[in-house]
């Protein structure tokens, strides 16, 4: 990364001198309509499944997007990023500033620097508002209508099958209508986007370097060109824009900056996401074992990494903890001896779940059925393992990938109590993480509390948008909690929440009809 930034007032200046597309304030969808209908997109289409919810490649796109959303001036609360499980090269800005990533992209990308170029832009395009100009003009189509169909249309790249039953109710519509922005936006995204990665600290030749091979593919493969042009057309003039801007006119390509090892295992971990088939784990172990130059990924502990997950993928648990073993081991041979280093969290998450894997095979059982333990009843490894959990939740305490995982292995050791309690106090300052109070469901049904465990998947539903659900289960546990007063006045007001939210959802779903 470059240290240099843009002070405010360059910044400022140079954002006052981009052309202007219209009065944003033109714009029939207001901020918080527009929000809502980032919200409907979002909850259709984590309904069929897109979204991956992996808690350390969300945790780093949502670290390094908040870094260029403040860079740009704007607050990271009206921001959410997300991963898509998906081979495809791409990345979208839905209405909301909802900004999703795909694992291709990922993969695709060489350095950190031109993955933050690619969030740059889709950023400008969320705080210039084209979103909101382009979805007021359809005042005629029920909103709740374009959001269903927009997530059809998402989730049809990837899974056809998913989306055709929504797909048959707009069969004129296409993916590029939806989401495809005008030349001129796509330039404003750009400009903005590269004021925006410079002020962030980042290196602005990682524009040039993406874009441009992003380019390049395009011509080479004419009839399979990465989708993310499909939506955002590169031409000619773009490109010679950002060389012009980064000063590099000419000069593609030099002066790159190596990834670092963080971003070489987001990198491993996303390709492995995207193979389902045991053939193609299969390939993928191979590639990991003899590098594979077209994807570049040279670092051996990044290598190992791979195998390892590789390995977890197709069941082989312990060939896998011995791989992940190695990668750690690999990671400390380059460090210094004298300046003590962390491991990285990726690495170490890793070998956590794999020694969980291997050494407690039982707790793969049904919640409901693994028996409640204290520590006490804990042997000599399985209190190691316990050790291990705590010292990762002390090194890395305000990740909330580890967070979860220190919850995920009270349980597997059987410490439903302690999970119960851990998980209560982390849902009181995260209501909007749905995997917190999955967790807490899962220890209510150990403990044998149905009206929490309920509560638990109301609360669960609610983080994701699905209120009727929500309300559902909210019902099902005032059942269960008829003779505990206070916990029933507590779920009596969840529910009049829930019960608001789905009103006004309601009544938002009325705009355009």
């Amino acid at each position: 990364m470059l240290s240099s930034t843009l002070s405010p007032a360059v910044y400022a200046d140079g954002l006052n001198n981009l052309p202007s597309l219209g009065d944003a304030g033109d714009a029939e969808l207001s901020v918080q309509d527009e929000r809502r209908l980032g919200a409907l997109i979002m909850k259709d289409y984590r309904a069929f499944g897109a979204v991956n919810t992996d808690p350390e490649i969300t945790a780093y796109i949502s670290r390094l997007g908040n870094k260029i959303v403040q860079a740009a001036s704007e607050s990271p609360s009206s921001f959410e990023f997300f991963l898509v499980t998906d081979k495809s090269v791409n990345a979208f800005a839905m209405p909301g500033g909802y900004i999703g990533v795909h694992t291709g992209l990922i993969a695709a990308a060489q350095t950190e620097s031109e993955l933050a170029s690619v969030l740059a832009h889709e950023v400008g395009h969320v705080t210039q508002r084209h979103i909101a100009r382009r979805f007021g003009q359809q005042k005629q189509t029920s909103l709740v209508a374009t959001a269903a169909m927009i997530a059809a249309l998402l989730v049809a790249g990837s899974n056809p099958q998913a989306a055709s039953g929504l797909m048959a109710a707009g069969a004129g519509y296409s993916i590029d209508q939806q989401l495809a922005f005008s030349r001129d936006a796509e330039r404003e995204a750009d400009r903005v986007g590269f004021l925006t990665l410079r002020q962030a600290g980042f290196d602005t030749q990682g524009m040039v370097d993406f874009f441009g091979r992003l380019q390049t593919a395009s011509r080479l493969y004419e009839n399979n060109a990465p989708s993310y042009l499909r939506t955002h057309p590169l031409t000619t003039e773009r490109i010679a824009d950002i060389r012009n801007r980064a000063g590099l006119e000419g000069r593609s390509g030099q002066n790159r900056q190596q990834a670092d090892l963080e971003f070489e295992l987001i990198r491993v971990k996303s390709i492995v996401f995207a193979e389902r088939s045991n053939q193609q784990l299969a390939d993928r172990l191979r590639t990991f074992e003899s590098p594979n130059e077209q994807e570049g990924i040279k670092d051996p502990v990044a290598r190992e990494y791979g195998r390892s997950l590789v390995l977890s993928a197709m069941g082989k648990k312990k060939e896998a903890l011995v791989a992940s073993n190695r990668s750690i081991e690999r990671f400390k041979s380059t460090q210094s001896v004298v300046k003590k280093t962390t491991v990285p969290l990726f690495l170490q998450s890793q070998q956590m779940r794999m020694s969980m894997d291997v050494s407690l095979p039982l707790a793969s059982a049904p919640v409901g059925e693994r028996p409640i333990r204290e520590r006490a009843a804990l042997d000599a490894k399985e209190m190691a393992l316990l050790d291990q959990l705590v010292e990762l939740r002390t090194e890395f305490r305000s990740d909330m990938s580890v967070r979860l995982l220190y919850a995920e292995g009270l349980q597997r050791l059987g410490l439903f109590a302690e999970s119960d309690a851990y998980l209560k106090e982390l849902s009181q300052a995260y209501r909007s993480v749905p995997e917190v109070f999955d967790l807490l469901a899962q220890s209510a049904l150990a403990l044998r509390k149905p009206a929490e465990h309920h509560m638990a998947l109301a609360q669960s539903y609610n983080a994701r948008q699905a209120y009727l659900p929500a309300i559902e289960q909210a019902e099902i546990a005032k059942r269960y909690a008829k003779d505990n007063y206070y916990l029933l006045a507590e779920i009596d007001a969840k529910q009049r929440e829930y019960k608001r939210k789905a009103d006004a959802e309601r009544e938002f779903a009325k705009f355009g009809n």
